[in-house]
């Protein structure tokens, strides 16, 4: 028997949309015989679950829409009563029926009561993937699944993942007049900081126009005092001669373009690999500036990923292969931008981008590109990565760690099973 908690309305609208119950010689909630013509159009917006449905009751057939509930009490819950929307409701499917609603010609709305039809097989299989403390819901029955089916299933809430990671961008597109560009500096800056940096970096790159750098011309030194200067990082009074350059250079730039530095205090060093020190990436990022100052109108030109990765991997200026931070020296290493980070930037920003490019311009080889970058792309490993691969499902690629990833965050944590086809498959 399914623990009341356990149901949601989900269940329901699945049962209903794959005809998963009994339903024929179906009777209404006070006896009388129902027959159902027409199922409906799910309705995924405000409003009845099912609109243009018709059904049959005794010899009278009615057609309109069709609302469900776990119990019939919910209708007044949900404030339904005297909502316009809810007037032409010819059937109330529930679970539960404990309150007889009144339409509003005070008249009860016909009610069925959808468990008394369904096979409890099925029942007790939802209960045990809605009543478990597992990380995956469906752990225990993953190897039931059709490998196939699950993979186009993959490749759907890939495409649903990249729209929601477009969302920001293209709040960002409006803000800077759809200066894509700037956009992609923008982006590609926050991921520069990983998580820990991500919002000064961001700061950062908003502090000013990129356009700026065409009138301060090709000069990398010229392109490093302007982001350490924005960064806030100019502003001992001491430091080496490297140091002192970059500060009268920003001082001139600052005044010719009244610039405003953001705050010294938002950047994190504490529990980092050198490696990941601010200085070092806004360095990598200044280099990246000076080879490719239109980078994103480059990678749109770009016919594959290594092309992308070339591009990508650039390395920072020779004082900083002895420096992590500025005036204190270190041992000798060149600082390349490495592998793992040009693997988070196509991911997160590359790739979301040029989704987002084609779909704003009509272009579908830029939305496949997208794609296309993440099968080329070596797959993320992260704790919910290596939860799929212990239950035995690999991320060969990016293309496929995106989508477990999006299927656990957005599906499995938040147990929506029956919106999900691993879900649906298993309930058959």
């Amino acid at each position: 028997m399914v623990i009341k908690n356990a149901l949601n309305e989900d269940l329901i609208h699945y049962l209903w949309k794959t005809k998963r119950f009994i339903y024929t010689d179906l009777k209404s909630s006070d006896g009388v015989e129902l027959e159902i013509i027409n199922w409906g159009t799910h309705n995924h917006n405000s409003g009845p679950d099912f609109s243009n449905g018709k059904v049959k009751i005794n010899d009278t057939v009615w057609a309109g829409n069709i609302e469900m509930h776990i119990s019939s009490s919910d209708w007044n819950r949900h404030k339904h009563t005297g909502d316009p929307a809810y007037d032409n409701v010819i059937l109330h499917v529930v679970w539960h029926h404990d309150k007889e609603i009144i339409d509003q010609n005070g008249k009860p709305i016909p009610t069925l009561v959808i468990s008394n039809y369904v096979d409890q097989k099925l029942i007790r299989r939802y209960a045990e993937i809605m009543q478990n403390e597992l990380r995956i819901p469906c752990e225990k029955l993953i190897d039931k699944i059709d490998v196939s089916r699950m993979n186009l299933w993959l490749h759907n809430i890939l495409v649903e993942r990249l729209e929601a990671k477009t969302n920001n961008l293209s709040e960002l597109l409006v803000d800077h007049e759809n200066d894509w560009n700037q956009v992609f500096f923008i982006a590609i800056s926050k991921y520069m900081g990983l998580k820990i940096n991500a919002e000064p970096f961001e700061q950062l790159a908003k502090s000013f126009n990129l356009n700026i750098l065409w009138k301060i011309g090709n000069n990398l030194n010229q392109i490093e005092a302007l982001l350490f200067g924005q960064a806030g990082m100019l502003q001992s009074s001491g430091g080496d001669s490297y140091y002192q350059s970059l500060k009268t250079e920003y001082h001139h730039l600052a005044n010719k373009y009244q610039l405003q530095p953001i705050s010294t205090v938002s950047w994190k060093y504490a529990r980092m690999r050198p490696a990941n020190f601010p200085t070092i990436r806004i360095a990598q990022l200044a280099a990246l500036l000076f080879h490719h100052r239109s980078l994103f109108s480059k990678i749109l030109e770009a016919h594959d990923i290594k092309e992308i990765s070339q591009m990508l991997k650039v390395s920072t200026s020779d004082y900083w292969d002895d420096h992590y931070r500025f005036n204190i020296d270190s041992i000798y290493k060149e600082k390349p931008i490495g592998d793992n980070l040009i693997q988070i930037i196509i991911i997160n920003v590359v790739s979301p981008l040029l989704f987002l490019y084609g779909k704003q311009l009509g272009k579908d080889k830029y939305q496949e590109k997208s794609i296309t970058y993440l099968e080329h792309t070596k797959a993320e490993t992260n704790n919910i990565t290596k939860l799929w691969k212990a239950l035995g499902i690999k991320a060969e690629s990016a293309y496929f760690s995106q989508s477990l990833i999006q299927l656990k965050t957005q599906y499995c944590d938040r147990k929506q099973c029956m919106r999900c086809n691993v879900g649906e498959q298993l309930l058959r």
